[in-house]
C-alpha cells in the first residue's frame, strides 16, 4: 500500500430497475455509500458524437481491497461519483489482496446520472 494516498472520497452508485407504472421499467441510481481512493488519469481524447466532439476521460482508481460479494465492492456498470464528476466502472481487479484497482471512464456531462 506504500505510495498511495487515498485523498478522494467517492460515492458508489448501483443501478436498480424500477417499475414506471405503465408496464415498463426505468433505471434509477442508488447510492450505496462512500470510500476513500486515489484517482489518476489513464488517457483522454475526443469522441465524435452526433452532438460534435465530446471529451472522454479514462481513469484508474486505487482503494483498499473490498471482498467479492460485499455491497461496497464496485462491479462493471456501477458508477462512482467524485464531486462534480461521475465515472462508469469498466473493470475491477484485486492487486495482491491489499488493494483494488478500478478502471473507469467519465460519464459525459449531461448524461443522466
Amino acid at each position: 500500500m506504500r505510495g498511495h494516498s487515498f485523498n478522494r472520497r467517492l460515492i458508489l452508485s448501483k443501478s436498480a430497475r424500477i417499475t414506471d407504472g405503465a408496464g415498463g421499467f426505468v433505471r434509477e441510481w442508488r447510492e450505496q455509500g462512500g470510500f476513500w481512493a486515489n484517482v489518476t488519469m489513464r488517457s483522454g481524447d475526443l469522441k465524435h458524437t452526433e452532438f460534435g466532439l465530446t471529451p472522454r476521460l479514462r481513469v484508474r482508481i486505487i482503494t483498499h481491497a473490498i471482498p467479492d460479494g460485499h455491497a461496497m465492492r464496485p462491479t462493471t456498470g456501477d458508477r462512482l461519483i467524485d464531486g462534480g464528476r461521475t465515472y462508469e466502472v469498466q473493470a475491477v481487479h484485486d492487486d495482491e489482496g491489499h488493494l483494488l484497482s478500478i478502471f473507469a471512464s467519465e460519464v459525459p456531462p449531461g448524461e443522466p446520472v
